[in-house]
């Protein structure tokens, strides 16, 4: 399993725990939004869909939070957790790609509430170049070198065209971005210090397809 380094103390923490951090910093906005001021362990546990002393693991890698008596206050767990994830200030992202996809998630406002800004857009299609989508001005990807400090984007979407795929990560990564979120059905080689995130819509698809067929009948 991938491990990333705690910052404090160099103990090294499972990516997985990473992912439900976020999990249970979206529960608790939730949970925030009608009012809930403090919440147990065993409660979160339990909307999450993990055990009360794996969520307990979990938050234990990071420090203390909470009480047995009051459980957890919930927005000061969302605060702590926004500053562990480093989403606590807002985050800029290029976004590579207005085809349909992209459109979509210019649009999509569940980016900024989570601390993150697409903050302009590139693509090679000469009728975008120059034109407004949601707000950010499209440039032509030939302009990458220029765009990403402009907008001191550290981060990518990509949802272009497979073509030149590699070619236009390992730019990104000559210019200072080392985080990706990689729409786009094609394997890439990460450059040294990279990290890309794949999101295969049509192998989640499958993948729900194939337990379709088995109606429940897996082992985990």
């Amino acid at each position: 399993m991938k491990k990333i380094k705690k910052i404090k103390d160099e103990k090294k923490i499972a990516l997985r725990t990473i992912e439900r951090m976020s999990i249970y910093r979206k529960v608790l906005e939730e949970l925030s939004q009608v009012g809930v001021e403090n919440v147990f362990s065993h409660q979160l546990a339990d909307l999450v869909g993990v055990t009360a002393a794996q969520l307990r693991r979990d938050l234990s890698s990071f420090g203390s939070f909470g009480s047995i008596s009051s459980g957890y206050p919930t927005r000061q767990m969302i605060e702590t957790i926004s500053k562990i994830l480093g989403t606590d200030s807002l985050q800029n992202a290029v976004l590579v790609g207005v085809g349909n996809l992209g459109q979509a998630l210019l649009s999509y406002r569940g980016f900024e509430e989570r601390g993150f800004h697409i903050s302009a857009v590139l693509d090679i299609d000469p009728e975008k170049v120059g034109k407004v989508f949601a707000g950010r001005r499209c440039y032509h990807i030939r302009e990458l070198e220029s765009v990403i400090p402009h907008y001191e984007a550290d981060m990518a979407i990509l949802t272009c065209r497979p073509d030149n795929l590699q070619e236009i990560i390992n730019r990104l990564a000559k210019n200072g971005v080392h985080s990706v979120l990689n729409f786009v059905p094609k394997h890439v080689k990460p450059p040294k210090g990279v990290c890309v995130e794949d999101v295969d819509l049509a192998a989640k698809l499958e993948k729900l397809s194939f337990l379709r067929r088995l109606k429940g009948k897996i082992i985990d």
